[in-house]
């Protein structure tokens, strides 16, 4: 009775010594990380005009990442309107001056929805953040290159809020469309874009269409 109990128990730590072995020796399975946003280049169209610019995501958790930003655009008035003459030459009646938005600086969040509900490569989300900005205006009566020596801007910190759809491509790159609502307001006097008004609000409803880098 000694023998086989001692037979027994040599036999289940050698079956156990194997099985480990076996385990050690057997290859691992890489597990694919999920693709998400790296960093992607921006163009955004609003009643200011068209503009450029780039955007840097850190993950936080699974479904919420910062986002830090800048992007530059041209400005104008809503009241402002270009006329052309009989040779074609062009002119903004009262304009005074030309108006940039730059930099505009974005920090914020951005979160996920409804993962569990649509399929992996369509990822719906909504943002927020702060923006703080300059707003830089040349006067128009200088050509264009030359009015940037008399260059002036006044700053402002305004804010965000958006939704929009993350399209996965591949694992590598991918497509977003964000619409989002700007307020930028100037604090005190505005800037003359004609001379018959100043004007002090430069948000408003941004169509922003991105390229994304995934990692």
């Amino acid at each position: 009775m000694k023998k086989l109990i001692i037979l027994t128990a040599f036999l289940a730590i050698t079956s156990l010594t194997f099985s480990q072995g076996a385990d050690s020796l057997a290859p691992k399975m890489k597990i694919k990380k999920e693709p998400r946003n790296n960093w992607s280049i921006n163009l955004s169209f609003s009643d200011n005009g068209f503009g450029l610019g780039a955007t840097k995501y850190f993950a936080l958790s699974k479904d919420v990442s910062l986002q830090t930003g800048i992007f530059f655009s041209g400005a104008k008035d809503d009241r402002e309107f270009e006329q052309s003459d009989y040779f074609g030459n062009t002119v903004t009646p009262f304009k005074v001056n030309r108006l940039f938005m730059f930099p505009v600086i974005n920090v914020g969040l951005q979160y996920r929805l409804f993962r569990e509900d649509v399929t992996d490569n369509m990822r719906p989300f909504v943002n927020f953040g702060v923006s703080p900005a300059a707003i830089m205006y040349t006067p128009y009566n200088e050509s264009f290159f030359t009015s940037f020596k008399y260059a002036k801007a006044k700053y402002t910190v305004g804010g965000y809020v958006g939704f929009g759809l993350d399209y996965i491509t591949n694992r590598s790159s991918g497509l977003s469309f964000n619409l989002r609502y700007y307020y930028l307001r100037l604090f005190g006097e505005g800037i003359q874009s004609i001379s018959t008004t100043e004007m002090k609000n430069f948000g408003g409803i941004y169509f922003v269409f991105s390229y994304n880098f995934l990692k």
